[in-house]
């Protein structure tokens, strides 16, 4: 049985990566600093054989911990988000972005593990400059990034994985991101105000996970990916649909503020299966949220 470490497994997209590969024939590790929250966490899916929590009070106890088990895959998921960063959030930033998953890369490269696995986002490239940090956020990734050259010139055995993600949306999805607002708020039946000139890219988790797997799995030549959707969708033009699907339609205060169209740098894409069309899986969304 392959074993699977997950980091960030309380946030969407690790929730959602530990969902799926529980549902498999594959043994999950997750990997959790010590807090009630997560504690907690941790017994709701103590009852499945195949998940087993490490949790960890500091970086230290982190380090011994690891060195009791055997694994084969590392998916680094968690991180430390804050587009516009204080004083008071540099600390978390460079803990979770850099030297969390540097501990992790130094113990378990040494034990030699197949594959490591990381999610970045596109915004260490922003607007399709290369190297250029939109913000300390994306800096902090980039920063692993480039530790990450060190472990892959002198650990053969352990191939690397880059994913630069855009936006996300799915099932269960808790975050302040534009699609649960404005299913949130359409529930309330309230008035969003959005700027009609708003454009996104957005994958649906679902899709993420079948890339993920497909990489653990298949022989896919380690390098930096970005996992996007062809085009990005333009939220007017969204909107629009999804009022002539739904019965009641989405109450929108169309503004006229300037906003962002990211030119996605061109790296190398990842595809094993076709994007769905977005459109319709947002709407499902819709529909089960109802």
């Amino acid at each position: 049985m392959k074993k699977i470490l997950i980091t960030g497994t309380t946030g969407f997209i690790g929730k959602n990566l530990l969902n799926y590969f529980l549902k498999k024939k594959y043994f999950i590790f997750s990997l959790l600093r010590k807090s009630k929250k997560n504690i907690k966490f941790a017994k709701e899916y103590k009852i499945n054989k195949n998940f087993k929590s490490i949790i960890f009070s500091d970086m230290g106890d982190l380090n011994k911990q690891l060195l009791n088990y055997k694994i084969d895959y590392v998916i680094h998921a968690a991180t430390h988000y804050v587009k516009n960063h204080k004083y008071s959030d540099i600390k978390k930033i460079i803990e979770s972005n850099v030297l969390l998953p540097t501990i992790i890369a130094d113990l378990l490269c040494k034990k030699k593990i197949k594959k490591f696995i990381n999610f970045g986002t596109v915004w260490q490239h922003y607007n399709n400059k290369k190297d250029y940090a939109y913000n300390l956020y994306a800096s902090s990734k980039q920063a692993f990034n480039n530790i990450i050259n060190y472990y892959k010139n002198h650990f053969s055995e352990t191939k690397f994985y880059n994913l630069l993600i855009s936006d996300t949306f799915g099932k269960n999805d808790e975050r302040k991101k534009l699609i649960p607002i404005i299913i949130k708020n359409y529930k309330k039946k309230n008035t969003i105000n959005i700027p009609k000139n708003l454009s996104v890219n957005l994958v649906n988790v679902k899709y993420i996970t079948n890339v993920i797997e497909n990489i653990i799995n298949k022989n896919i030549k380690p390098d930096t990916y970005v996992i996007k959707d062809k085009k990005n969708l333009k939220i007017f033009d969204l909107i629009n649909y999804l009022n002539q699907k739904l019965k009641l339609k989405i109450k929108i205060n169309w503004t006229k503020n300037i906003s962002m169209n990211e030119k996605i740098i061109n790296f190398k894409t990842i595809n094993f299966n076709k994007i769905n069309d977005t459109k319709k899986e947002i709407l499902n969304l819709f529909n089960e949220n109802i």
